[in-house]
């Protein structure tokens, strides 16, 4: 009998690989898999309600996001999960691309046009030449960075005009953040900000200074789960550069999921 249940356990190992893992969805079973704060399995599916802040109080489901992972692309000889959105208001869908891998330092997040502008070549008189390619999202959990700059360009063309615009990250530790359908412990909790002050068309003399932020919480198993914080933050998120002279609030929340569970006893 002692031979023969070794010879057991392979057999039911080897039907675990070769069946296809479940799909678990937010109305189903709890999830298991340690993501490691981003799942990039592809068929891998988030959808978010979005809130915005108007006059004091919060307008809830003013728009959606549905987000995939649709499959991987390499860029530079690094592999990244491509992820879809399609943020969907009274306007319209509109669609955007991120590019996401996971490294010892964390979750990388890139897109088709961060990696087009990094491709710029040098132009005499600008500092562009240390634009990043990608940015770190959230930190590993074993050592995680508490802080790190995401972009960093300052430019002076004239006496007592500078040009300033900087994005950075923080990590704030673990917390538990509650949304409209559960409560989602042991988030890791990292806030991007932008700093910057850029030239005002209307007054020269009084530039447009920019001071906004937004947090993010992830949780091991679902990625992203809640963004709250300045609309900058989103328009960056987008692929665009925020250069308004005010901002609003708003924020995303995760409604459903449905996310592949990869095989803990398969490679």
């Amino acid at each position: 009998m002692r031979s023969v249940l070794p010879l057991l356990l392979l057999s039911l190992v080897l039907v675990a690989c070769n069946e296809a893992p479940p799909d678990v969805v937010s109305s189903g079973n709890a999830l298991m898999a340690d993501m490691q704060y981003y799942p990039v399995e592809a068929g891998s599916a988030w959808e978010y309600r979005v809130d915005t802040m108007r006059n004091g109080s919060w307008a809830k489901g003013v728009a959606q996001v549905r987000s995939s992972i649709t499959g991987t692309r390499a860029v530079d000889s690094l592999s990244y999960a491509v992820q879809l959105n399609q943020v969907i208001t009274a306007m319209g869908p509109t669609t955007d691309t991120l590019f996401v891998r996971k490294t010892a330092a964390g979750v990388m997040m890139s897109s088709p046009g961060l990696i087009q502008l990094a491709s710029i070549g040098s132009i005499p008189g600008l500092p562009i030449e240390d634009i990043p390619s990608e940015f770190l999202a959230v930190p590993s959990v074993d050592n995680p960075q508490t802080e790190w700059t995401i972009f960093n360009f300052e430019y002076s063309p004239i006496p007592l005009l500078t040009i300033r615009y900087r994005i950075s990250g923080r990590y704030r530790g673990r917390t538990s953040v509650v949304t409209d359908q559960r409560t989602y412990k042991d988030c890791a909790h990292v806030t991007l900000s932008i700093d910057a002050s850029i030239p005002n068309p209307d007054n020269i003399l009084v530039p447009i200074t920019i001071d906004e932020d937004a947090d993010f919480y992830y949780t091991r198993a679902h990625g992203i789960v809640v963004i709250e914080g300045s609309t900058a933050i989103f328009t960056l998120l987008r692929g665009g550069l925020p250069l308004d002279l005010t901002y609003g609030q708003a924020r995303q929340e995760l409604i459903n999921f449905d996310i592949p569970q990869p095989d803990p006893f398969c490679p």
